[in-house]
């Protein structure tokens, strides 16, 4: 709807995208010192913002530099062009992406930086970008068919770039394939300090670096509901993160409080009662114990050998009443045809578990179990039990 090109100083403030067959508002051809502040893009065909373009050394004269997206509104965006994310960054220097809420989008929620594995994407022009205090919700949208996204995503070595203080909820969740990051480092992302950020309810990793050409991140203070693998590349180091939290503390409930174009509380986590049960299971296949459901961390699995009504259990210890339990698949995802047996009572599911699969009920019991209705194997990545 609106292409600024060139342009110096351009400001956009309080304006309203709506309805639209493509992209709400682009800067490019080397915009600089302008910025897209305190609007609104809602029902777009494509993504709600794009700022820069795909070269990685340009002209001085075409680099985009020191432009400013902050405290708007996206929701809704991506509805044809599903690949479509919601703010798109290219070959920046200088941009802050700042206090903007997103929310239900089909693929990744903010992206900046480019290059994938490309050399040129290893001394570009990329440095000094701030992707701070935003609200990110509902993106990765399982019925929308986009795959390997995340919350907030970069490409590229960006020297002095900051991801700090979002609020990250909901990326990829109840998929039907491990999927769905909340900070995604991907490729040669490099050089990317990421720190107090709340991240929460993820498909899959809550934070992503796993490129070797990736290197030198610093990921520290976050708090997060699961764990995550060591990072990739040299140099790369994790440090004072909170993790596998089923309650969120002061300070991350302030951080998400406070993300986003206007106040607005966190998600409250649900106790999990099951980490601290014992688990079990039918048998085991290699080092696949039954423990990996009941450590916090949905990117680890438990597998049984195949067998007719295959079985995974935890006993709580005592009897306990329960409101709902989470079913994780593993990732094959192994575990399908089912029963969620309980002392009082049977739930049956058909077909594949996702991630996860929600069974709310009331019940009081000491044991939870998942066992299959056939024969085959029982794959879990996590079983959360929530009074």
């Amino acid at each position: 709807a609106l292409v600024v090109r060139g342009g110096r100083n351009v400001t956009v403030d309080r304006a309203r995208f709506a309805h639209l067959g493509g992209a709400g508002a682009v800067l490019e051809a080397g915009t600089k010192d302008s910025s897209v502040t305190r609007s609104s893009f809602t029902d777009l065909s494509s993504g709600a913002l794009y700022v820069g373009d795909t070269e990685p050394r340009p002209a001085p004269a075409l680099a985009g530099e020191r432009n400013t997206v902050a405290r708007n509104t996206i929701r809704h965006t991506g509805v044809e062009y599903t690949d479509a994310v919601g703010i798109w960054a290219g070959y920046e220097a200088g941009l802050t992406v700042d206090h903007n809420t997103l929310d239900h989008l089909p693929y990744s929620g903010i992206s900046v930086g480019w290059g994938w594995n490309q050399p040129e994407a290893r001394h570009s022009v990329l440095r000094d970008n701030a992707i701070t205090h935003n609200r990110i919700t509902h993106v990765m949208e399982v019925a929308r068919a986009q795959h390997d996204g995340g919350a907030v995503y970069t490409q590229g070595a960006q020297p002095g770039t900051v991801v700090s203080g979002n609020y990250l909820n909901r990326s990829g969740h109840g998929n039907t394939e491990r999927d769905g990051n909340g900070i995604y480092l991907d490729e040669q992302s490099s050089h990317i300090l990421v720190e107090k950020n709340v991240v929460t309810r993820v498909g899959y990793k809550w934070v992503s670096n796993w490129a070797d050409y990736g290197i030198e991140n610093t990921v520290r203070g976050n708090w997060t509901d699961t764990r995550a693998p060591a990072l990739g590349g040299r140099g790369s180091v994790m440090t004072g993160n909170h993790t596998g939290l089923d309650a969120l503390p002061a300070a991350a409930l302030r951080t998400a409080a406070t993300a986003g174009a206007h106040r607005a509380p966190a998600e409250v986590l649900r106790r999990d009662l099951a980490r601290h049960g014992t688990p079990g299971q039918s048998s085991t296949d290699g080092p696949a114990t039954a423990a990996l459901a009941t450590d916090g961390d949905i990117t680890t699995d438990t597998r049984t050998l195949s067998a007719p009504g295959s079985w995974w259990r935890v006993d709580l210890g005592r009897p306990r009443r329960i409101g709902q339990i989470e079913i994780w698949n593993d990732a094959s995802m192994t575990t399908a045809d089912f029963d969620v047996i309980t002392d009082t009572g049977t739930v049956h599911v058909e077909g594949g578990a996702l991630r996860p699969t929600v069974i709310d009920l009331k019940a009081r019991t000491r044991h939870v179990t998942v066992k299959l209705t056939g024969t085959g194997r029982v794959g879990l990545s996590q079983v959360l039990v929530h009074p």
